[in-house]
């Protein structure tokens, strides 16, 4: 066989040297093309990159290590700390640890053109077009999820905009209808005032005088006492429906298999009761159904009704504090029963039976007595307050039933129904302006002090609600507002924080909830949301990598170019990414037909 002289020398160099002949004369085996100019011989010496010494240039690839750096050996395996460079033609350079070289292993995820293994056993056929076209591939999928998320968080910022106008127009129109609502509550509140003076006055020595007289004296009273027990009762109500809870799941979900004794009396003690009044049972479950917020505001409204029906005269609000009082008392004997049958059960139940529902009761009964002392904290300390009440009550409630008997013979014609329709406009409109106030607050909230975003991003999607059943358990994501885990057997709901802010530095593709419901024997549960882009919001999965601290991933718009100051324009990154896509697909092909058409410039 004929052998020309370049192929000669291109022969002796590459076995001798690892030495390649090429476009630039030398190529030198498992260089870094960035480095090329440091490897060019003077006077046929080369020195060590990190200026430690100066060899002959011969002594390159020699599979020898002769620089402390191993920069003397990049194509071979000779240098621990070398590295050797793939080209991986029509896919992206890599850069391999030298002692990877020659080992006769194919490490397609660094060199998928095989030159790692130009002298070992191993066969490596280059694979850097398809390995390349499929790395295009995801990276295509890539730009075009990223330009389709930049697109919708165009569309957010748009919606943003008209919802500002709309929202900043709605707090103009409230604060007008707010001054107005305050001017008529203003003479409404003077025509009360007129018609009782003018009651007063006809009133002066009836029966119907000295009760409102008296009504003048104690009505505040009745009525802060009757407020203090509504207070009360709203705990106890709580306190009950949460043993009625636990008592349930054990009756449902104990192991009767095991016989407990202490078990079957708190079951039986509880069947027979709720076998009595079985709207409690159902009572409960709609109180476990409830949220915080839902609970506050069934509360809040209860007490809106007490105040409308309860506090208009001394005798209406004299029977309420009474059905209070007995419902205090129904209430107190209820949960001293029901706590009984819990507590005997915990400390008579057989700890060595691993019973999930029990055990599970018993740490909740230990959670429930500490929530309880918690509660019932405010109601100690408002002990003498309700004390020297109830004795202002005691003494007045007769004189209040014998005064109504007598006033009832009374007439003052129209002028009764005048004040209690003058005091009915007055109190709408006091009640409408509290509305009013607490809309302006809430729409100047959101509009002055929040942070929504860059340019308002979060606007349209605010407080706007996303879920994931994970088996177990519900998880519920309220963007900017709150997160809940509920647990789908007894839709039980825990409170996994309210939103406290986003990422440190501004990051907007990041959410923190904080502050939710205390752990047992642990800290406040957490959460972090982590958005990745999409078009869509969506929660795609829930993890607790640490106890009560949950980490939440979520796909969405807000991972899309969205920066501290500004949303980037869709069209404008789409298309540059859509053409950096073309041209990289473009030059791999090239590439590849160029290795067809040349398949042994390097070796």
């Amino acid at each position: 066989m004929r052998i020309d002289w370049a192929s000669h020398v291109a022969l002796v160099l590459y076995s001798n040297f690892g030495l390649v002949l090429g476009d630039s004369l030398l190529a030198i085996r498992g260089l870094d093309p960035a480095l090329a100019e440091k490897y060019k011989p003077v006077n046929g010496k080369f020195t060590c990159l990190d200026g430690s010494k100066e060899l002959a240039f011969s002594r390159v690839n020699d599979d020898y290590c002769d620089c402390a750096d191993g920069s003397d050996e990049p194509g071979t395996s000779a240098c621990e700390n070398g590295t050797f460079y793939c080209a991986n033609k029509g896919h992206i350079p890599g850069k391999l640890r030298a002692w990877q070289v020659n080992d006769g292993v194919c490490d397609y995820d660094v060199c998928c053109d095989g030159s790692d293994e130009w002298d070992s056993e191993a066969t490596c056929p280059d694979k850097c077009s398809e390995i390349g076209k499929a790395h295009r591939q995801i990276e295509a999928e890539q730009q075009q999820k990223q330009q389709a998320g930049a697109k919708r968080l165009h569309e957010l910022v748009d919606q943003a905009k008209q919802l500002r106008e709309a929202k900043t127009a709605e707090l103009a129109e409230e604060q007008i209808k707010l001054e107005q609502l305050e001017k008529q509550l203003a003479e409404a509140e003077a025509r009360k005032n007129d018609l009782e003076q003018q009651q007063r006055d006809y009133e002066a020595n009836s029966n119907a005088g000295k009760l409102q007289a008296l009504s003048d004296q104690h009505l505040p009273d009745f009525i802060r006492y009757r407020k203090l027990l509504s207070a009360e009762l709203h705990i106890l109500r709580a306190h009950r429906d949460t043993l009625i809870l636990m008592l349930k799941a054990v009756r449902s979900d104990h192991n009767p298999e095991f016989n407990d004794e202490a078990v079957l009396s708190a079951i039986s003690g509880y069947s027979e009761f709720i076998d009595a009044y079985p709207y409690l049972e159902a009572a409960a479950l709609e109180y476990a159904d409830e949220d915080t917020a839902a609970r506050e505001e069934r509360q809040l409204q209860m007490d809106r009704d007490n105040e409308e029906q309860d506090d208009v005269s001394l005798s209406a609000c004299a029977n309420a504090v009474e059905i209070a009082l007995n419902e205090r008392q129904t209430l107190n004997d209820d949960i001293s029963m029901l706590y009984g049958l819990m507590d005997g059960m915990r400390s008579g139940y057989n700890k060595n039976y691993h019973d999930l529902a029990v055990k599970g009761a018993v740490s909740g009964l230990d959670e429930f007595d500490r929530t309880r002392e918690r509660d019932l904290v405010e109601v100690k300390d408002q002990k003498q307050q309700v004390d020297e009440l109830k004795k202002t009550f005691d003494e007045v409630k007769p004189q209040v039933s014998e005064l109504a008997e007598l006033a009832s013979d009374d007439s003052s014609g129209d002028l009764d129904t005048q004040v209690s329709e003058a005091r009915s406009a007055f109190w709408d409109k006091q009640s409408e302006k509290t509305q009013a106030n607490s809309k302006v607050s809430n729409l100047q909230e959101l509009l002055k002090d929040k942070d929504l975003g860059p340019e308002d991003v979060f606007l349209p999607v605010y407080k706007e609600c996303f879920s994931l059943d994970a088996g177990e358990y519900t998880y519920e994501v309220c963007l900017l507002d709150r997160a809940t885990q509920i647990e789908n057997k007894n839709s039980a709901r825990q409170n996994l924080g309210t939103f406290a802010g986003f990422g440190d530095g501004n990051d907007y593709s990041k959410l923190k909830f904080t502050h939710g419901t205390k752990c047992w024997n642990g800290p406040e549960r957490s959460m972090t949301v982590k958005f990745e882009c999409a078009s869509e919001i969506k929660l795609v999965s829930v993890k607790e990598p640490e106890k009560c601290e949950y980490e939440a991933h979520m796909t969405g718009p807000f991972a899309c170019g969205l920066s501290q100051q500004h949303v980037e324009d869709p069209e404008t990154s789409g298309l540059e990414a859509a053409d950096l896509s073309e041209e990289a697909e473009e030059e791999a092909e090239a590439e590849a037909e160029s290795v067809k058409d040349h398949p042994h410039d390097e070796l």
